[in-house]
């Protein structure tokens, strides 16, 4: 092999290696990230303090809402009017305009029971209530303090970026001094999935 034909052959490998790289760094999900939310800016149980986001192993969304208190299914019951939700607001289209329109899927947490959480994924690409796309996993944390939610990609419809907010809006109210937001509403974040 000539040294001519050796340099070619060396610049095309490099050239192709160097591509690889910056595709794999590209293509490589975000590193979680945090969204704090002060302490004590709405009344009740439902006091926002911290969302993580980030992609399990198994490449699901992962959740982590951490509240000023503890909380429990039992605290997201009312006696009258709505229930308490903690719901993220996920926009999936990437000329989202997130001040303008509504998000078109919501990962909301409500309570089943006394005891028991539940955990959906909602469409909201028609006009109208939103419509069930499937379920999400929901668990509690040890310290009482944090839901821990598990949502496919596939019901978000696998898009490459989200942008996202996190709601929580306390049992038996309907004004807007019962929702806590995370970024402060109307700002969103932005997460890349792949």
């Amino acid at each position: 092999m000539t040294s001519r034909l050796r340099a070619l052959v060396l610049a095309a490998v490099s050239v192709t290696a160097l591509s690889l790289v910056v595709a794999s760094v590209l293509a490589a999900p975000s590193k979680p990230v945090f969204v704090r939310d002060a302490k004590g800016d709405v009344s009740g149980k439902l006091d926002l303090q911290r969302l993580k986001l980030g992609l399990a192993a198994n490449g699901r969304l992962r959740a982590a809402v951490t509240f000023a208190d503890k909380v429990t299914p039992a605290d997201l019951l009312a006696k009258s009017g709505p229930p308490g939700s903690v719901c993220l607001r996920v926009w999936t289209t990437a000329d989202a305009d997130p001040k303008s329109t509504r998000p078109d899927r919501l990962v909301c947490v409500t309570a089943r029971t006394n005891t028991k959480l539940r955990a959906s994924v909602l469409g909201q690409d028609d006009p109208g209530l939103p419509r069930r796309v499937g379920p999400a996993s929901v668990a509690s944390s040890k310290s009482g303090r944090s839901l821990i939610l598990s949502i496919a990609q596939r019901r978000l419809g696998r898009p490459a970026r989200i942008r996202y907010a996190l709601e929580s809006t306390q049992p038996g109210c309907d004004r807007t001094s019962c929702i806590d937001t995370t970024p402060a509403a109307p700002a969103t974040r932005r997460f890349r999935l792949r």
